[in-house]
């Protein structure tokens, strides 16, 4: 189903709690196009290559938002992925292809952020995309575990490895990032 406010960004939110997605929707439309879909089947047929970001949820039934994610990622289309979620992370996200994970219960300034950051990434190069999405892998395990579990596990060594890779790699672009953006990067790194 399609709600639309005339924005130059269309943005797909996909959640099978009708309400909550028509709420997060309804917060979205003051500054984009707004697609909601309450089902991953609703959520493909809805993706389209003029979408240009996705507010996915992962638990819902028949089709979850991890199956949704990675059907979106094998079609035309360069749209950047929250996971917009309350299933913890843990280390099935390493494989996952989304640029945020972010964990409800939200806010209405949360979404917008969350949106903002994905339109802005959009843009970006595919190194800083990488980047970023590494950065938010690393960010979200560290969340959960702690620094003597990270540092004795190899699946963690592999993605540090990687993003220290990724980062040698996108140097060059780092100018591109405004203050915030470059900040947020480095701590996720970081920490």
């Amino acid at each position: 189903m399609a709600d639309s406010a005339g924005g130059e960004h269309t943005v797909l939110v996909v959640d099978d709690e009708a309400e909550f997605a028509d709420s997060v929707a309804l917060w979205l439309r003051e500054h984009w196009t707004v697609e909601v879909a309450t089902s991953g089947e609703d959520a493909l047929d809805a993706y389209t290559p003029d979408v240009d970001a996705v507010l996915l949820d992962r638990r819902m039934p028949r089709m979850s938002g991890d199956e949704v994610l990675h059907e979106i990622r094998d079609r035309e289309g360069n749209a950047r992925v929250a996971m917009m979620t309350a299933v913890q992370p843990d280390w099935d996200i390493v494989e996952m292809e989304f640029d945020l994970y972010v964990k409800k219960p939200v806010t209405k300034e949360e979404v917008i952020e969350t949106t903002q950051k994905l339109l802005s990434r959009a843009e970006y190069a595919r190194e800083l995309q990488a980047l970023f999405a590494l950065s938010e892998k690393v960010g979200a395990l560290r969340a959960k575990y702690s620094a003597h579990e990270l540092e004795n596990d190899d699946r963690f060594q592999r993605l540090q490895d990687e993003l220290e890779r990724v980062q040698a790699k996108a140097n060059d672009r780092l100018g591109e990032l405004d203050e915030d953006e470059f900040k947020e990067v480095m701590t996720l790194i970081e920490d």
